[in-house]
């Protein structure tokens, strides 16, 4: 399988991962007083914007055996940004929202994409 088709089926696995473990951990573990299209309008951003540089842009500067644990960890902190920005939460709660989606989407990733 190439590395795009790899990266799309990467991609559309995230956003059916990520957008309800979002949804479901801002409404009922953190009970953020949140509409479900907005959590569905910037989970769908923040993956769009977040899992390309996973992907192309961090190996070029990430040259580590650590390379998914380093990448992870600085998609967890970009989310965690602009989660923070655009849902106007504060920046525990948005780090627990990035945590939480991004576990489940990797956990994801391992057990569907081997």
């Amino acid at each position: 399988m190439s590395y795009g088709i790899y990266f799309f089926l990467s991609l559309l696995l995230t956003l059916v991962v990520e957008i309800p473990a979002l949804f479901l951990s801002a409404k009922y573990l953190l009970k953020i007083k949140i509409q479900a299209k907005e959590i569905l309008y910037w989970g769908v951003f923040v993956n769009l914007f977040s899992l390309p540089y996973l992907w192309f842009v961090f190996p070029l500067f990430i040259s580590s055996h650590n390379y998914i644990l380093i990448g992870e960890i600085l998609v967890v902190l970009i989310e965690t940004i602009i989660l923070l920005k655009v849902l106007k939460i504060n920046f525990k709660n948005a780090f627990i929202l990035s945590l939480i989606a991004n576990i489940a989407s990797y956990l994801a990733g391992l057990t569907v994409l081997r």
